[in-house]
């Protein structure tokens, strides 16, 4: 779901940083911080969350394959 890319992004690419993973996004810490505790992620969030996941580990998830 998109919890848990949102949880994998923040992992993978931002070093498990909230404050950085907002700043891609481009949304309030606060706002992060409520959809990792499962608040519902609104859709022009989902398509960002998507769109930076397939750059930033798309290389990854290919050679795992």
């Amino acid at each position: 779901g998109n919890v848990e890319l949102l949880q994998k992004l923040k992992a993978q690419a931002f070093g498990g940083d909230n404050d950085k993973l907002a700043l891609a996004l481009g949304r309030p810490l606060e706002e992060i911080e409520a959809w990792l505790g499962g608040e519902a992620i609104d859709e022009d969030a989902q398509e960002k969350i998507h769109g930076i996941a397939q750059v930033r580990l798309g290389s990854e998830n290919k050679t795992a394959e």
